[in-house]
This record gives C-alpha cells, sequence and structure tokens, in this order.
C-alpha cells in the first residue's frame, strides 16, 4: 500500500513539474507582427518617397518607397511610436499597436515646411560622409564597423541636432538601414564617429549615405 501511495506521489510530483516547464516556457516566448504604411504630401495626397522612417522603441531605420509605402517586418509585439522625416516637410508621427501575427497600419500626412530658410545655415553647409568600414565575421554573425565624419561649413550658424542615413549593401541583396544622430554642432566643426550594424550572416559590399537631416 505505502508503495502505491509512493508511487502516485512521484508521478504528480513529475507531472507538476512538467507542467510548470511548459507554463514557464509560454509565458516567456516572444511574439511578432509587422507594420505597414502610407506617407503622403498633406497638401497634394499624393505617397512621398525617401521618407526617413525610424520608431521608438527602435527596429530598423528605412525609407519609404516610390508610391510612400513602407513596411517593417518580424518585430517584437507592443506599442510604437513611429517618426517620420524629409527635407523641407515638417516632421510628423503617429503611434500603432503591433500584434501577434498582424500588421498594424500606419498612416502618416506631412506638410511642407513653409518657414523661411535659415540665411545662416543650411543643409548645403552640413557635409557627412563614411571614412572606412569592415565587415567583422563571427561564426554565422555579422556585424559592419562604420566609421564617418560629419561637419558645419557655415561661416556663423549652428546646427542643434542632425541625422545620418545609412544604406548597406549585402552579397546576398539584402539591404540594411542605420542612422545616428548628434547634437550642437558649431559654425566651422568637424566631428568624427563609428558605430556596429548588425546584418545577420550578410557581408557588406557597399555602404552609401541616403539622406541626412538638420535643426538649427
Amino acid at each position: 500500500m505505502k508503495s502505491r501511495i509512493l508511487s502516485a506521489l512521484t508521478v504528480l510530483v513529475v507531472a507538476g513539474i512538467f507542467f510548470n516547464s511548459c507554463a514557464k516556457d509560454t509565458m516567456e516566448a516572444e511574439t511578432f507582427g509587422e507594420i505597414d504604411g502610407f506617407v503622403i504630401d498633406g497638401e497634394t495626397e499624393e505617397g512621398l518617397e525617401t521618407v526617413n522612417i525610424t520608431t521608438t522603441p527602435a527596429t530598423n531605420a528605412i525609407f519609404t518607397e516610390n508610391d510612400g509605402s513602407f513596411n517593417i517586418t518580424n518585430i517584437p509585439t507592443g506599442n510604437y511610436t513611429i517618426q517620420a522625416r524629409k527635407t523641407d516637410y515638417n516632421s510628423s508621427s503617429v503611434s500603432v499597436a503591433v500584434r501577434e501575427g498582424e500588421a498594424a497600419t500606419a498612416f502618416i500626412s506631412m506638410s511642407p515646411d513653409e518657414e523661411e530658410p535659415d540665411s545662416t545655415v543650411s543643409m548645403n553647409d552640413f557635409e557627412a560622409g563614411i571614412t572606412s568600414w569592415f565587415n567583422d565575421v563571427d561564426g554565422d554573425t555579422t556585424h559592419v564597423e562604420i566609421n564617418y565624419r560629419v561637419g558645419n561649413n557655415s561661416d556663423s550658424g549652428g546646427i542643434s541636432s542632425y541625422e545620418v542615413y545609412f544604406q548597406v549593401e549585402t552579397d546576398s541583396g539584402v539591404s540594411f538601414y542605420f542612422d545616428v544622430a548628434g547634437d550642437d554642432l558649431q559654425a566651422g566643426q568637424n566631428r568624427s564617429g563609428n558605430f556596429r550594424g548588425y546584418i545577420r550572416n550578410n557581408e557588406a559590399t557597399e555602404i552609401t549615405i541616403n539622406d541626412v537631416w538638420i535643426s538649427d
């Protein structure tokens, strides 16, 4: 009789550990969705191409297609704020909720910047360039190390903040997009920087600066 009771207790204990483990795995499983978006000119209602798209929390920095559309895939579920920036337009943002296995829709309207251009600093005064880069391969994982330089060629106007957008072409044909930001670039000042971008198991073949954005 005691043997039967001990056997039954053993089965219950093992079953409890199994179900507890399953519940833990279920709780810790990360879920993913995506964002489908569209950016238009608020006056003409036409799609805007090459708009800089970033998110908070951060995902990928991308650009809109020729028709103003964009797509961010395979991102963790949750709430995101999407920022849209383009030269000669006022920045705009919207918030979306990404749910498991679904595509959240983001519709962004941008109004042209009608403010008078600054007489002391302009986009032509801001310079950005890539000084060097290399692939850092570790097994099946690759990071690209990029060194860059920015400068303010204005004689008197300061740049309060700036962003530089990079496009990385790889040997598999897949493109990756990254962006860096900085503050307080004074007239005549140059600054060097570097960053490390994850490009999965690809290797970079070409890196270009796709666009820049400044605020005085």
